[in-house]
C-alpha cells in the first residue's frame, strides 16, 4: 500500500537539500516516488515538479466509490429495462450495464472528487508564510518512518499523512 506524506519546509533551500534526499532514496530499492511541491493557496512554485490533483484531492477516493455505486446501478437497470429473451442478451445486458455504469460513475466521480480538496493540506497551505513550501512524497507505508526521519533532519515538519485505498485497482 502505498502512503502520501505531507511536510512543510520554510525555504527553498531546505526544500531542494530535502528533495536531493529523496531522490537518493528513490534510485535505491525502496519504493519512493516524487516529491512534489506546492506552494501557499496550493499553486505551483516555479522550477520545482507539481503535485497532481490526486495528491491533494479526493479524486482517487470519489472516482472509486463512483465507480462502484454506477456499476451496481447499471446493474440494476440492466435487470430491469434489459432484453432477457435469451442467455447470451441478459450476459450482453448485465455487461454493458456494469462497464457503461462504471465508467460513467468513474468519469464522474473523478471529476466531483477533483474539487474536494483536502481540509487540513488545504488549511495549512492558506497559512504559509512568504517562501515556506509544501513536500508531497508517495512512498511504500513500509518506508514511511524512513522518510519521514530523513525529511525531518532536513529541516521538514510533518502536517499530514495519507494511505492509499486499493493502490493497485487505478487502472479501473
Amino acid at each position: 500500500m502505498r502512503t502520501l506524506l505531507y511536510f512543510r519546509f520554510t525555504d527553498a533551500a531546505s526544500a531542494r537539500n530535502g528533495w536531493t534526499q529523496v531522490l537518493a532514496l528513490s534510485k535505491a530499492p525502496t519504493y519512493v516516488t516524487g516529491p512534489w511541491f506546492l506552494g501557499r493557496g496550493l499553486k505551483p512554485i516555479a522550477g520545482f515538479p507539481v503535485a497532481d490533483s490526486s495528491h491533494t484531492t479526493f479524486r482517487p477516493e470519489v472516482s472509486m466509490a463512483g465507480y462502484v455505486i454506477c456499476a451496481v446501478l447499471g446493474i440494476a437497470l440492466a435487470g430491469n429495462y434489459g432484453d432477457h429473451s435469451d442467455p447470451l442478451s441478459s450476459l450482453t445486458a448485465y455487461g454493458l450495464g456494469f462497464m457503461i455504469g462504471g465508467f460513467g460513475g468513474w468519469f464522474l466521480g473523478a471529476l466531483s472528487g477533483a474539487r474536494l480538496s483536502r481540509p487540513r493540506l488545504a488549511r495549512h497551505a492558506a497559512l504559509l508564510s512568504q517562501g515556506e513550501i509544501l513536500m508531497i512524497v508517495g512512498c511504500k507505508s513500509s518506508e514511511k518512518d524512513k522518510v519521514k526521519t530523513l525529511l525531518y533532519g532536513r529541516g521538514g515538519v510533518g502536517i499530514e499523512e495519507h494511505g492509499d485505498f486499493l493502490p493497485h485497482l487505478r487502472w479501473i
